[in-house]
C-alpha cells in the first residue's frame, strides 16, 4: 500500500481506522508461544538481573563503594557506540544488538576478573548461559542473537572488534570517573593500563579511536 500522507494512510487502513499500530504492527500470537514455553519475559529477567551483577574489578581491586553494574556497562556502552556507529557508517543495529549481547551471560554466570577462571572454563560457562537465556525466544530471533554473541567472541569483524574496543573505551571513562570521585589513581592505573594497551593497537583502528582517547 502506497500513501503520500496519513490522510491518506487511515483512508486506505484495511483495519481500525484510529490506530496505527493496530494496522502496522504484525499480531504475535503469545497464548500459542506460552503451549511452547517460549515466551520473551524469560529473555526479560535474565536482562533485569544484569542490575544486580556489580562490575567484579571496581570491587576487587579499587574496592569501590556502591560501583556500577553490568547493566550500567551495557547502557553506556549502547549509548557511545550508537553515536560513533552512525559517525562511522556502520550496521548500528548490529552494534547496538551485539552491545546488549555481549555480557548478558554474566546474568547467569556473574562478572569474572581476568585470571580468576581459565578462559576455556569462561566460555563453556558462558554459553551455556546464553544458551539458556535465548532459549524462550523464537527460533529464528534465538538464531540470530545467538550468531550476533559468537561473532562478538570471535572477535573477527569490524563491528566486533569495534564493540570489543569500545568496552576498554567505556570502562577508561568510568575509571576517570572514579578518580575524578577520590579513588586511588595508584589502584585505577591498571585500568588506565589495560585500556590504553588495547587501544593503541592500530592494526584495527579503521574508526581512529586512538584519536578521539586522545581528546579525552
Amino acid at each position: 500500500m502506497i500513501v503520500q500522507n496519513s490522510a491518506e494512510y487511515f483512508q486506505k487502513c484495511p483495519r481500525n481506522k484510529k490506530s496505527i499500530a493496530s494496522c502496522c504492527l504484525p499480531e504475535v500470537d503469545f497464548q500459542k508461544m506460552m503451549r511452547k514455553r517460549m515466551l520473551p519475559t524469560r529473555f526479560f529477567q535474565s536482562v533485569l538481573l544484569l542490575k544486580n551483577v556489580k562490575r567484579a574489578g571496581w570491587v576487587s581491586k579499587v574496592r569501590v563503594n556502591n560501583p556500577e553494574s553490568v547493566a550500567d556497562h551495557t547502557y553506556s556502552m549502547c549509548a557511545m557506540c550508537m553515536v560513533l556507529s552512525d559517525m562511522l557508517r556502520l550496521d548500528t543495529q548490529r552494534v547496538m544488538k551485539m552491545v546488549i549481547l555481549h555480557d548478558l551471560a554474566e546474568s547467569i554466570t556473574g562478572d569474572y576478573i581476568p585470571g580468576e577462571i581459565s578462559k576455556k572454563q569462561k566460555l563453556l560457562q558462558e554459553k551455556k548461559a546464553i544458551n539458556s537465556i535465548l532459549y524462550c525466544l523464537p527460533t529464528d530471533i534465538r538464531l540470530d542473537y545467538k550468531k550476533i554473541w559468537q561473532e562478538y567472541i570471535s572477535n573477527k569483524t569490524d563491528i566486533a572488534r569495534f564493540v570489543h574496543r569500545m568496552d576498554k573505551l567505556e570502562m577508561m571513562l568510568q575509571a576517570k570517573l572514579y578518580a575524578k570521585q577520590g579513588y586511588s589513581h595508584k589502584l585505577l592505573a591498571q585500568f588506565f593500563n589495560s585500556a590504553d594497551k588495547y587501544l593503541s593497537i592500530n592494526k584495527y583502528d579503521f574508526m581512529n579511536l586512538q584519536a578521539l582517547i586522545n581528546t579525552i
